[in-house]
């Protein structure tokens, strides 16, 4: 092209601030606008009212049934929605349409103060840009569960900063709390959404692991910052999206399950090469297989390789996850993980007392 019939150098400049004007996706861990103050739900005490949901796969009539029983005679009020039980398109537990709207009424209802997502599975990056961010920031409510859920703890993080949990749900360990393998997950889950756990005078609290399931330091010493994360095939998933993480100062959260080594070496290699593990302040590691899992040793070897050249402390075999020892843990809570001592704690109460 000849130089009389190039563009000028001004429209360039003039093109590149039409694209950011028409809303060009932010880098990894940018915002766009300034960010909101961070907000607490209230804890749970006897008389709330606490919604099951099944915003991902097909729900089961027997934990629901049980689990709900067991709040109740605990003197909790439990919402299950018409026909949730029956309700199956496929592999997702409803069509987007009903899941989408279960979820908006218990976050729009008043009456509502926990919303409980009964399993995980599949499906929830298909509905969370019709969910009302607005009415829960209006009104928090305490929200959990753990795998697919992630990507509702990233849009919840994104979009209201509200503190929601990282946590068992009633078709995973919840409704088998009497089980021994399952006390731990439960309580847990107890110490950090239930008013009658918390302490008068006490603020924040180290998050319990068991006897036998200590974390391990991969790169030592120690970090604060507020947790996020979840399931790494999630975080993956949702970035380049406008409920993508926000790493910057974060103390990461990564566990998943049924991947082989190459998927988490692969989805490892997109959170180093969209700069996220250079801007995060510590890692926390969680189960990836179950026990005595044939790729056990080679997935190990994936993530030493991703994690233990990190400059930030880092823990693995932390116990959250896949597992029956399921940690419950703040997603947006302020942390200080001390990696040489293999602790994870809670430098702020998770929940309002009010």
């Amino acid at each position: 092209m000849p130089a009389s019939s190039r563009p000028s150098t001004s429209f360039y400049l003039s093109a590149a601030v039409a694209i950011v004007a028409a809303g060009a996706p932010a880098a990894i861990g940018q915002e766009t606008t300034a960010p909101l103050d961070w907000i607490r739900p209230r804890a749970l005490r006897p008389g709330d009212t606490i919604a099951f949901v099944a915003p991902s796969g097909p729900a089961e009539v027997k934990p629901i049934r049980a689990y709900a029983a067991q709040l109740e005679a605990a003197g909790y009020k439990v919402a299950i929605p018409e026909g949730i039980e029956g309700r199956r398109k496929g592999y997702l537990g409803g069509t987007d349409d009903q899941r989408a709207d279960e979820l908006n009424q218990a976050i729009r209802d008043p009456k509502v103060r926990a919303i409980f997502p009964v399993t995980g599975g599949v499906g929830l990056t298909r509905i969370i840009d019709r969910l009302d961010y607005e009415a829960l920031r209006r009104d928090p409510k305490v929200v959990i569960g753990y795998s697919d859920l992630t990507a509702l703890h990233l849009a919840i993080a994104a979009k209201a900063r509200l503190i929601t949990f990282h946590s068992p749900m009633p078709m995973h360990s919840l409704w088998k709390a009497d089980r021994p393998e399952h006390a731990f997950a439960a309580d847990s889950f107890r110490r950090a959404v239930f008013l009658d756990a918390y302490r008068s005078g006490e603020a924040g609290f180290a998050i319990a692991t068991p006897p036998d399931h200590r974390p391990k330091a991969l790169v030592g010493g120690k970090a604060r910052g507020r947790l996020l994360g979840g399931n790494l095939s999630l975080i993956c998933a949702t970035m380049g999206t406008p409920y993508a993480i926000h790493p910057r100062g974060t103390i990461l959260l990564l566990e998943d399950v049924n991947e082989a080594p190459y998927r988490v070496d692969r989805m490892l290699s997109q959170l180093h090469l969209a700069g996220v593990l250079d801007q995060v302040s510590g890692v926390v590691a969680g189960s990836f297989y179950p026990a005595g899992h044939k790729d056990a040793d080679e997935i190990d070897r994936v993530l030493r390789e991703w994690l233990g050249p990190l400059k930030v402390p880092v823990v693995w075999k932390f116990p959250v996850g896949h597992n029956a020892e399921n940690a419950t843990l703040p997603e947006g809570g302020q942390v200080e993980l001390d990696a040489d001592a293999g602790t994870l704690r809670l430098l702020e109460d998770p929940v309002r007392r009010d």
